[in-house]
């Protein structure tokens, strides 16, 4: 490609130059910044940390060297992540641009405008932002930019010096970045309020099913004495029904002998009645 110190392996980036910055932050700050962060970070190590989502917005690059003389296009694709987070990486959409020189004496360089927005999530104070950028026909790297936890923790806006950019190409990478925390301790607050919940929901179903239960049992001791009730009045009712059917077969067997009786004496008095009885 003419970029004879481009690199396709991976390596180690240093932090990247800042030519320029929009948010107030300077170079120095971000040093002193980074050197913190450093110790804060030895210090931490081992405990759990705040996580956050990464905003990222990828404007533009600019100085890359082309892959051809002037005039020729290449087309460039630039990737964001976490390095040791393969999750995280995202990659813009393939974009032209165009080799030109901008004197007579200059390389002709590539400059190009994005309008790409990523969002890296789980983030902690200990990790980098890494960009790389490619071309998209080839795979060889035109630059990267190792963005330290100081300037990603201070929301970075501005321009990224790449390494790796080819003999005689300083190109720089235009980014925004800003970040949303995701606090552990919010997440283990939030976590121990539904398991209080469900405690909570736990010892009232135990309860309401306490109640119920002996409710239940309530009735069934009700029935219970309902059923005994009812089969002592059957049997008093079929005792009474016996007694009954006793009195009606002993007064019936009373009439009819008294009629017998009667009967037999008509026959015997032939008919005569003694006026005497």
């Amino acid at each position: 490609m003419g970029c004879s110190a481009s690199k396709t392996a991976a390596a180690e980036v240093m932090q990247p130059a800042v030519r320029r910055q929009v948010n107030g932050t300077t170079p120095a700050d971000s040093t002193v910044l980074a050197v913190k962060e450093s110790h804060k970070a030895e210090q931490t190590v081992g405990e759990e940390q705040p996580h956050h989502h990464v905003k990222v917005s990828i404007v533009g690059v600019s100085g890359l060297c082309g892959s051809g003389g002037e005039g020729a296009r290449s087309d460039v694709v630039i990737t964001a992540e976490i390095p040791g987070k393969p999750d995280t990486k995202s990659s813009t959409p393939i974009v032209s641009g165009i080799a030109r020189k901008k004197t007579s004496t200059d390389h002709p360089t590539v400059e190009i405008e994005f309008s790409f927005q990523t969002e890296l999530k789980g983030w902690v104070a200990t990790d980098k932002i890494l960009f790389t950028v490619l071309d998209h026909a080839s795979g060889a790297v035109l630059g990267r930019a190792a963005v330290p936890q100081a300037m990603v923790q201070a929301c970075y806006e501005g321009d990224l010096a790449l390494t790796d950019g080819g003999a005689g190409y300083t190109p720089f990478l235009q980014v925004k970045m800003a970040r949303e925390q995701i606090f552990v301790e919010t997440v283990h607050e939030v976590t121990d309020a539904l398991a209080a919940g469900f405690q909570i929901l736990s010892a009232e179903a135990k309860q309401l099913l306490e109640v119920e239960t002996k409710r239940m049992q309530e009735v069934k001791k009700a029935l219970e004495v309902i059923k005994d009730d009812a089969r002592a009045t059957l049997e008093t009712a079929t005792e009474a029904k016996d007694v009954a059917v006793d009195a009606v077969e002993e007064g019936f067997h009373g009439v009819k002998e008294s009629i017998s009786e009667a009967v037999l004496e008509v026959e015997e008095t032939k008919g005569h009645v003694c006026l005497w009885c």
